[in-house]
Order: C-alpha cells, then sequence, then structure tokens
C-alpha cells in the first residue's frame, strides 16, 4: 500500500468507511504518529479538530483534566449535531451524560451510583449477567451454524446488561434498543430510521425523555432496589436531580 499523504491519513478520523479498512486505518495512524502526532483535521461536515495518536499523549491529556475538557463537544459529530446539541442543553432538553461532564460535577453525578459497581453489588449482577450469557449462547446454537453476531449477540447482550443494572423491566428491553440505535446511529441509515433532520432527532430525544421521566417518577413514588431508584432519588448539593438529568 502506498503511503498516505498528510492530509489524507488525517481524515480517516472523520471517514466511517476508513474504520472498516483495517489496512487503511493503521497505515494512516502508523504515518501520523511517525510524521505529524498531534494532527489538525479539517474535514467537513465535521467541525476541525486536533486528532492525538500517540498513546503516552492521550494519556497525558486525560490526566491533565484541569487544562483540558469533556464539555461541551466530547464525540465528533457534524457541525450541524453539534448546534442542535449546544440549542438543546441551552434550552435544558438535552442530552449530558457523564462523558460530556467534568469535575467538579462529574465527581458528584458519579458519587450517586457508585455503590452499584462496588464487588457486592456486582457479585449480585453476575448471577443475571450469566443468565442472560447463557440464553446468548443458547441462541447462537439455535441459529447455527452460522450467524450475524453483531446484530443477534453484540448489539443486544450488553444493552441488556445495561438495563438489567438499571432495574428496567425485560419487556421494554427491544424499546430501549431502538431508541438507543436510533440516538446514537448517527447519519447511518441502518441503525437510525427516523432520520438526521433536527426535528426527527428532537423527536427521538423526546421519546427517550418520555420514558425514563416515567420511570424516574415512579422510581421516586415507589423506590425499588435498582440503579434507576438510586439515580431518581440522588442529590446534588441537596437539590434532586432535574428530568433532564435522570434521563442522560
Amino acid at each position: 500500500m502506498s503511503t498516505p499523504t498528510m492530509d489524507d491519513a488525517a481524515k480517516v478520523f472523520a471517514d466511517p468507511a476508513a474504520y472498516a479498512d483495517d489496512a487503511r486505518l493503521h497505515a494512516a495512524l502508523t504515518h501520523l504518529r511517525a510524521n505529524n502526532p498531534v494532527a489538525w483535521v479539517d474535514n467537513p461536515p465535521y467541525r476541525p479538530f486536533w486528532a492525538i495518536t500517540k498513546h503516552a499523549d492521550i494519556m497525558a491529556i486525560e490526566r491533565a483534566n484541569n487544562l483540558f475538557l469533556s464539555e461541551p463537544r466530547p464525540v465528533l459529530t457534524t457541525a450541524e449535531a453539534d448546534d442542535l446539541a449546544k440549542a438543546q442543553l441551552e434550552a435544558g432538553t438535552g442530552l449530558r451524560t457523564l462523558i460530556h461532564m467534568d469535575d467538579p460535577h462529574h465527581r458528584k453525578v458519579r458519587a450517586i451510583g457508585a455503590d452499584w459497581f462496588r464487588p457486592k453489588a456486582m457479585r449480585d449482577l453476575k448471577v443475571h449477567v450469566d443468565e442472560l450469557a447463557k440464553r446468548y449462547v443458547d441462541r447462537m446454537r439455535d441459529i447455527g451454524p452460522e450467524c450475524d453476531f453483531v446484530t443477534e449477540i453484540a448489539v443486544n447482550f450488553p444493552l441488556y446488561v445495561i438495563m438489567s443494572l438499571l432495574g428496567l423491566p425485560e419487556e421494554d428491553f427491544p424499546r430501549m434498543h431502538q431508541l438507543t440505535q436510533e440516538m446514537f446511529g448517527g447519519d447511518d441509515e441502518e441503525y437510525n430510521k427516523r432520520g438526521n433532520t433536527p426535528e426527527e432527532q428532537l423527536a427521538i430525544l423526546l421519546d427517550f425523555f418520555t420514558y425514563f421521566s416515567k420511570l424516574t417518577a415512579s422510581r421516586r413514588e415507589h423506590p425499588t432496589e435498582d440503579l434507576a431508584s438510586a439515580i431518581a432519588n440522588g442529590r446534588i448539593d441537596g437539590e434532586p436531580l432535574s428530568d433532564v438529568d435522570t434521563a442522560s
């Protein structure tokens, strides 16, 4: 394979097709690490950004959270999607997950669910995770001799583990699968079947918020022994979380 130009090498970060071509992707990254480890990427419709390609540099940035921030743009999206997300956050209707947050707020939010990730809680969860794992192994056996592993197993199993941790009823899992595919599918028509316009994305977000707002209200009125109850009844600086924060 010929050596990519510096500009072509940097553009792999903003080209979804590059991630399905290992040879092209690794050739580009090797070239950048050797010649331009901190590369400026300007590839519309995305806003320009710096691409850091060396492990040591990435770890240094991760440790220097007083200099490098997650908010307000923790993931790569188009300029139009960036503007929509910003408008939603300013209106109080946008997602603000842990990866969007910086300390000290990040630490306070993370503390709400910390007990659910301690060894005892993980041991208790393991029983159900083992049951789910066996179910999917049996499913592969029944589908055999071949199956689409991504569609049948890799997408569903980890999502269903998360849903189990939250305490969502299993009959709601397919709906959550659909909503997460639509919300995080970007401009991939295979996953985001409702469309990618601001209005279509807002409709998906509202469906997501509606579901979790009802769940929050239920867990506040009737708390149970699950992570959803811990989040619904969590407080930061003495104040309850907003519906947007609990849904995020």
